[in-house]
């Protein structure tokens, strides 16, 4: 599965700029989207900027991959609690 996620340009060197991540840092090349600058927000996807997206569209992108992980952490809790329920021996 291929996933291209939102994150706001921080710093831009030629063709390379520094990408922040919800906190996490990240070097992509803009070379697909040579007009994004710093402040911009772009979707980085296999180190790559591929295209710029409004800050609301980015922020909404966040929060439904947040909602996903936390669905799946959650999820995960409560498969391991059934097993565990099923197999009390385990």
């Amino acid at each position: 599965m291929c996933l291209a996620v939102p994150g706001k340009i921080i710093e831009c060197n030629g063709d390379e700029v520094l990408v922040d991540l919800q906190g996490n840092k990240l070097k992509a090349s803009r070379v697909l989207t040579p007009e994004a600058a710093v402040g911009d927000w772009v979707l980085v996807h296999a180190g790559f900027t591929i295209t710029r997206l409004d800050e609301s569209e980015a922020r909404q992108t966040w929060d439904y991959l947040r909602a996903v992980l936390e669905d799946q952490v959650d999820g995960g809790a409560d498969r391991a609690d059934q097993a565990r329920s099923r197999n009390p021996n385990s």
